[in-house]
């Protein structure tokens, strides 16, 4: 699971879109931006769209479509999605599409937590490019091809989303994709930083500039942030934005396509900044010029360019609101406006143009004009009607182009025209292609894409050809033998489980506004169909993290623990549920704070962990009372076991960079913590398991999954050829010996396991 605190804490998501309807974005930014927990630590990570897609008719699982494979014991094995069915085929979060600029059938992507895929035959079918490398985790990408073949991939999402996750750096290939080298930038610069875009001279390769921006989880803020430029293929890299500011986020960089010393970029912090604007360079970034006709400074928020393929003169800008006085609402549209001079003057276009960034022009925003054309324009930005818009008239009036055929999901990150002059979308969804707008007519390319971002992952008890997941605006999905997973429930999907002891049954969570009330749900066929269970819970509807956690006695299937700013406890699958007394009573004031890990003790009933913003709870008498019992230094917990023989021992990960360790170990109940990360990367970890064979752990890090034999006392990557992913959450199912590996960005992986 994310980060809970400083990434989910008090943030529901946004309204469900034109189908489900719920809460707004700017009622939940303002409850969002009154949290405790986000004003003590992260204050800019906002909830985003839920998927508004309607799942297949129930009873349709798919049989599969090829025989389970055979796992191995020391190579992981990929299941899918890859990709979901839906109301089309999906896939996960892309942030960037960099087209061959004369091979129609060549496209780059860049995946949020993804890495780097190509299709050489027009989406047929895709491989992964960067699954070695260090991160997967993606922001931007391009590519020239005047010198040689050359793709700059800036690592780090910048989309200031819940989930987006920090960088390394700049991945750069020479020769098509087949090899990669990572630039950090001089003294490590682009270390957990993020990439908004990335811009390449087109006559020279050589040359190219990425605007750095921060914002992203568990990254670095105020550092190095500005446009940066190389013009020896990314060997080395300077900040070109000093003088102006380095310290918030950078939106934009584009070339002028006919005289390529002539830059524009912006910096786009979304709440606004004193240098928010947009800037011109005519020297290669040498020097800088605010133009002051375009909006700037505290009312202007994240801010997108394009310029005319045709006609360099003309230049496009969008800039959301950031809620100050004298903007419109935080990510609503604030201004649309076209320059026929380079940005000397503008004409406002913005009374014309119907709102498509809805209220997350903060986190989906983006415009590109027609390479035919100058006054053919599109943008696109939140769901539903109006999110894709196409004008013919430069911008005076709009049609609607966001449904039809194979209708693009919702969420909005990158508009292209590959070489034979045809729109891609990249959105939450995956990749999709206009081909034709009269009537609208969309195609999907996501064909193999196995890019879904997890949030939670289960294993059937005894079925191996069965799994279950949650995932980030993907809403629920099933594993039935193919990799081609089905989508039974929508919105954004949760923590989901199975009972260990009814494989019939199932339960997942509804981040806090997806469904309204109906956030807990459950499954009696296997995950085919669903129904609500919050009857006495759904008073804490507001009272919980976006992906509150849950976990289910694995002797006995109809008891779950469920976290809110209590734990509540059911004991026939959610039919009713009662109450605990509430986490932190004793000695902590946990007001403002929810519930981000329950530990279960499998041998008693009567023993229960529970973390909180950084803090530990145990009680040993069914919650009528609460001890603390928290690791030095209050860092934060993402998940708890509990050993299945005894409740005293038990183990926590630490989601964050911490100096003293991510993964912890007492035996007297909590009263004491022993550090057991050792020779671990030293980088956030998110779920642990604990083996059948004594002192065995498996551990969930930031970029794969790593095991002890001897309870940490050394640990080592486990198992080949699982991608440098963030692995979100891994379930072990001794009888079965399948530890599965639910992946922020690269789908799911099951490997043999004790």
């Amino acid at each position: 699971m994310k980060n809970k605190t400083s990434i989910h804490s008090k943030s529901a998501p946004s309204a469900v879109g034109l189908l489900l309807g719920t809460t707004t974005a700017t009622a939940i930014l303002l409850q969002m931006l009154t949290a405790p927990a986000l004003k003590a630590e992260i204050p800019f990570e906002l909830p985003h769209q839920v998927t508004p897609w309607t799942p297949l008719p129930r009873g349709t699982l798919p049989l599969p479509l090829v025989e389970t494979p055979a796992l191995s014991s020391t190579t992981w094995t990929p299941i899918g999605p890859g990709s979901l069915q839906a109301s089309n085929k999906v896939s996960g979060r892309i942030t960037g599409i960099a087209p061959h600029p004369t091979l129609s059938n060549t496209i780059f992507i860049a995946a949020a937590g993804g890495g780097v895929w190509r299709t050489t035959n027009g989406g047929t079918s895709w491989s992964h490019l960067t699954d070695p490398k260090k991160t997967t985790s993606m922001g931007a990408i391009a590519i020239g091809t005047s010198v040689q073949e050359t793709i700059y991939a800036g690592t780090g999402e910048a989309n200031n989303a819940l989930d987006s996750n920090f960088g390394l750096g700049i991945l750069i290939s020479k020769d098509g994709g087949k090899t990669w080298s990572l630039a950090t930038g001089p003294t490590n610069a682009f270390n957990r930083l993020t990439t908004s875009q990335i811009a390449v001279d087109p006559t020279d390769s050589r040359v190219a500039y990425a605007a750095m921006a921060d914002f992203g989880n568990n990254g670095l803020y105020g550092n190095n942030t500005g446009i940066w430029k190389t013009t020896d293929s990314g060997t080395t890299w300077t900040n070109t934005t000093t003088t102006i500011n380095s310290v918030v986020p950078w939106s934009a960089v584009v070339i002028d396509p006919t005289n390529h010393q002539t830059l524009y970029a912006a910096v786009g912090d979304i709440f606004g900044a004193t240098t928010n604007g947009v800037y011109k360079s005519t020297n290669g970034g040498t020097s800088w010029t605010l133009l002051s006709a375009a909006p700037s400074g505290q009312v202007a928020g994240r801010i997108a360019i394009a310029v005319s393929p045709t006609n360099s003169q003309v230049l496009y800008v969008t800039v959301a609101g950031t809620g100050n006085a004298g903007s419109t609402a935080i990510g609503s549209l604030y201004k649309i406006l076209r320059s026929d001079n380079g940005g000397t003057t503008f004409t406002d276009l913005t009374s014309g143009t119907p709102n498509y960034m809805g209220g997350q022009g903060w986190y989906d925003t983006t415009v590109v004009v027609d390479p035919s054309n100058s006054a053919i324009v599109y943008v696109a930005g939140q769901a539903g009607a109006n999110s894709i818009l196409r004008s013919i008239n430069s911008g005076v009036s709009w049609t609607d182009v966001s449904s039809g055929g194979s209708t693009p999901h919702p969420d909005h990150h990158a508009l292209v025209f590959d070489a034979a002059g045809k729109l891609l979308d990249g959105d939450d969804g995956g990749i999709y292609r206009l081909d034709n707008v009269t009537p609208v007519s969309w195609t999907d390319l996501n064909s193999n894409l196995q890019t879904i971002q997890f949030e939670g992952i289960g294993l059937h008890p005894t079925n191996p050809s069965m799994a279950i997941g949650g995932s980030q605006d993907n809403g629920t999905e099933v594993y039935s033998g193919s990799t081609v997973w089905t989508e039974t429930d929508g919105g954004d999907g949760g923590f989901a489980k199975f009972s260990r002891t009814n494989g019939s049954r199932a339960y997942h969570q509804i981040p806090n506004g997806s469904f309204g009330t109906n956030f807990f749900r459950r499954s009696d066929d296997g995950g085919v169909s669903w129904a609500t269970k919050t009857s006495g819970i759904a008073a804490d509807v507001n009272n919980q993290n976006f992906y509150a956690p849950f976990v289910v006695d694995p002797g006995n299937g109809d008891r779950v623990l469920y976290g809110t700013n209590k734990v509540w406890e059911t004991t026939n699958g959610g039919d009713s549920w009662q109450a605990l007394s509430q986490v932190g009573l004793n000695g902590w004031d946990p007001s403002g704070y929810y519930v981000d890990a329950v530990g279960l003790a499998p041998s008693t009933t009567s023993t229960i962990y529970a973390a909180a913003n950084g803090h530990i709870f145990v009680t040993t008498n069914h919650g009528a009372a609460w001890t603390e019992r928290s690791i030095s230094g209050n860092p934060h917990v993402q998940d708890i076991q509990v050993d299945s023989s005894n409740s005293s021992i038990a183990y926590a990960v630490i989601n964050r960079f911490n100096a003293s360790g991510t993964v912890f170990r007492t035996v007297d109940g909590g009263a004491t913590w022993q550090n057991i990360s050792g020779k671990l990367p030293k980088e956030p970890a998110w779920s642990l398991q604990i083996g059948s064979v004594s002192g065995t752990l498996y551990v969930g890090a930031d970029d794969g999954v790593y095991a002890t034999t001897n309870t940490g006392s050394t640990w080592s990557r486990f198992g080949k050829g699982m991608p440098h992913a963030q692995v979100f959450q891994i379930e072990l199912n001794s009888s079965l010996q399948i530890l599965g590996a639910g992946t922020h960005g690269r789908s799911m992986w099951e490997i043999t396991a004790k």
